[in-house]
């Protein structure tokens, strides 16, 4: 992990130093290194400020606070700033960038999908603390691609940044699906490769063991995984600090649920059939686990967003769901589309 000589320094428009000032102290009250230029007078004295600047916000912080506002976008030494902060940005694969709002002005380069602070809504010691949160986050060494080991686990359990037990759930089960994605993808190409199972029926028998497996595997993680009791066990009660151990395994269950489902429809896809009916009636079926999945990756992808600026969401006093849904329903359309394929197998 990089040492830094100052864990923050505000990027600020001169016109908004009295916002500023105010969210500097309180960061000094907590203990944090800030590098606030009025305090670095003797350090500056006689410097190139565009070297001087240049140097500190790419080499000697861990974080830059960008206030942004009409003034932080119009102002020429402050522009300077900008650029050399985003410069960092573009390289550095960690977060850097902490922006905070002080009006609607868009910042040039700056993402729209970045999650930010907002001065409007957010009162000083929100800011403060979030900045503490994320240090702590940074200590851990524990970002949403960090790999799961005991020891990055123990890390994030020790330091406890607000949120912790979200990211490690989050980071669980995102990683565990992004080594399924070729699995996912092929499924909705409706592709799998052939396993050695032949049916030369009409397949009747072998359709009805699969709805029953289907279901037992939604029904099992229904009642048995994702449950509130299961989830609190994990997380904890309110106020109270989740399991590490408990949050992992509940993350590799989700990841596990997600798996036997693609396995569910790849064994469909993967099986030959000697009768043409028989095949166009289970590859209908397979497409009964396309909701569930789609619903599941979407979990995946928001508990990834989220992981991103869950410290600023969280001490800004946003509620965030675990929440798994399990919503194995299928389409009245394909429905009657499996119907009317079982009733040719009828015939």
């Amino acid at each position: 992990m990089a040492e830094y000589e100052f864990d923050v320094a505000p990027s600020f428009a001169e016109q908004d130093r009295d916002r500023v000032l105010p969210i500097v102290r309180r960061l000094e009250e907590l203990g944090v290194a800030v590098y606030y230029d009025d305090d670095q007078v003797v350090a500056r004295w006689g410097t190139d400020l565009v070297e001087h600047i240049a140097e500190t916000l790419t080499h000697k912080v861990r974080y830059v606070l960008m206030f942004a506002s009409r003034n932080y976008v119009d102002r020429g030494l402050v522009r300077h700033q900008r650029r050399t902060a985003q410069a960092r940005a573009l390289v550095q694969q960690n977060e850097f960038l902490l922006p905070i709002r002080i009006d609607d002005t868009e910042v040039p380069g700056l993402l729209p999908s970045i999650g930010y602070l907002d001065l409007r809504k957010h009162d000083n010691e929100v800011i403060a603390q979030s900045v503490v949160q994320k240090l702590a986050q940074h200590r851990a060494e524990f970002t949403p691609t960090t790999p799961i080991t005991a020891k990055s686990v123990a890390a994030l359990a020790r330091e406890k940044p607000k949120g912790w037990e979200y990211l490690l759930y989050a980071t669980v089960v995102a990683q565990g699906l992004a080594e399924l994605q070729p699995k996912y993808r092929e499924h909705f190409l409706r592709y799998s490769p052939r396993n050695g199972t032949v049916e030369h029926g009409n397949g009747i028998g072998l359709i009805r063991d699969r709805n029953v497996l289907l279901s037992e595997i939604i029904k099992v993680a229904v009642e048995s995984v994702f449950t509130p009791e299961t989830q609190e066990a994990a997380f904890g009660r309110v106020g109270e600090a989740g399991d590490a151990d408990r949050i992992v395994h509940l993350g590799e269950l989700f990841v596990r649920t997600f798996d036997e489902i693609l396995e569910w429809a790849r064994g469909i896809h993967g099986t030959s059939y000697a009768d043409d009916h028989a095949r166009a009636a289970a590859r209908v079926q397979a497409r009964f686990a396309d909701r569930q999945l789609q619903a599941m990756h979407v979990v995946a992808q928001d508990l990834r967003a989220v992981a991103d600026t869950l410290v600023e969401r969280l001490t800004a006093g946003e509620q965030i769901s675990m929440t798994v849904p399990l919503v194995f329903e299928v389409e009245p359309a394909l429905e009657l589309e499996f119907k009317a394929a079982l009733d040719k197998l009828s015939r």
